[in-house]
């Protein structure tokens, strides 16, 4: 019998205000875990999402009913969206991977240097366009139908969520840090040459990418009716970037898209992958109790905990390995003292570290979503 006391909104709300809750919230991405959970393969999970995809994500729901809040959003990584508007330059299961094996985003220089003049004429919108393209060999029409599609299969992601009794952890994507956009379509090595070679140009870019993610969070929210969105960062962290870089050309651009977004009642679901610790005391400039700060595994969370309580919500973070490698005594060990020392005081997302691998052993998630009940009520 639950013992939950709020909707999973009402907590979920309260949770992201640093308001007192029952209990946690379980606010997992269950992405591919789901299909390998129900027994198909990738290939139908990705091609088919609409259809089986979803009846999977139903029956791990079904199975495990504190699972409260969903961070799925498969409407970038479904077959025809990833094929067309995806992460950039993609190999798919059934088509040039086997059919359960998971998808790739391939680190491959599409745009060039002389690219970023685009941006300048006609704005990162048509940037985005080009790079689509490019990376898919495909017209512009067709990268426009990817992202139609991609919005229609948001909406009955949505509305599957909605219809279980979940809340979405975010309605759609919201952009990016805005140093990371272009690393995404130049490559990692040539876009820290950029870095190096010629900032000042980067820094005359980076105020087009704010106004363009702040209009895309905006268009986002209108229409999913959901004030919360996903904010993408890897690239930019303490781990890659030294301080000098950091606070010129990550930091002040993408503390005023935090500032701007909340200013329009619109809340950033900071999804930080890779090493953040260096940059933690950083996110004390941010508004209080306006955000929540989403840590994969690598960034140090319990240190994370230490330095934000009371001023964030923070999402996390059963790192992969623990899911796929750990033994079922280590995992619970480490969901009670995840659950225990940076839920404690509220202010907690229980998940796990960016998305659960699509080879999790099945006991294993099993002793994460009963943690919940063990050790999540307060």
């Amino acid at each position: 019998m639950t013992k939950d006391s709020m909707t999973a909104e009402e907590r979920l709300q309260a949770t992201i205000d640093l308001k007192p809750v029952d209990r946690i919230v379980c606010a997992p991405e269950t992405g591919n875990y789901a299909g390998q959970y129900a027994g198909i393969t990738n290939k139908e999970f990705v091609w088919e999402f609409a259809t089986k995809g979803l009846a999977a994500i139903e029956k791990l729901a079904g199975d495990y009913p504190l699972w409260d809040c969903s961070g799925d959003i498969n409407g970038i990584t479904s077959g025809y969206v990833a094929a067309r508007a995806g992460m950039g330059k993609m190999k798919l299961p059934g088509r040039e991977l086997p059919d359960n094996a998971p998808s790739q985003v391939l680190e491959t220089e599409v745009m060039t240097r002389a690219d970023y003049q685009l941006v300048t004429d006609q704005g990162y919108g048509e940037y985005h366009i080009h790079f689509l393209e490019r990376a898919n060999g495909i017209s512009r029409a067709e990268v426009l139908a990817g992202l139609a599609e991609a919005g229609r299969v948001r909406a009955a992601e949505l509305a599957a969520i909605r219809q279980r009794g979940q809340t979405p952890l975010y309605g759609d994507l919201g952009g990016l840090v805005p140093f990371d956009a272009f690393s995404l379509t130049r490559s990692i090595e040539k876009y820290y040459k950029d870095m190096f070679q010629i900032p000042d140009r980067l820094e005359e870019l980076m105020p087009i990418l704010v106004d363009a993610f702040v209009a895309g969070a905006e268009k986002t929210v209108a229409a999913t009716g959901v004030n919360r969105v996903f904010i993408g960062g890897s690239r930019s962290a303490g781990q890659f970037i030294a301080k000098k870089y950091f606070d010129r050309l990550v930091w002040p651009y993408f503390k005023d898209l935090v500032e701007r977004l909340v200013a329009g009642n619109i809340v950033p679901v900071l999804h930080f992958d890779c090493d953040w610790t260096k940059n933690l005391e950083y996110f004390l400039e941010l508004p209080r109790g306006k955000f929540i700060l989403a840590l994969d595994g690598a960034t140090d969370i319990f240190k994370a905990k230490e330095i934000l309580k009371g001023h964030c919500a923070i999402h996390g973070d059963v790192p992969a390995a623990y899911l796929t490698v750990a033994s079922p005594g280590e995992l619970e060990e480490y969901c009670k003292k995840l659950i225990t020392v940076v839920g404690r005081g509220g202010g907690f997302l229980y998940a796990c570290g960016c998305c659960m691998p699509m080879n999790a052993r099945h006991e294993n998630v099993k002793i994460f979503f009963e943690a919940v009940a063990k050790y999540g009520y307060y």
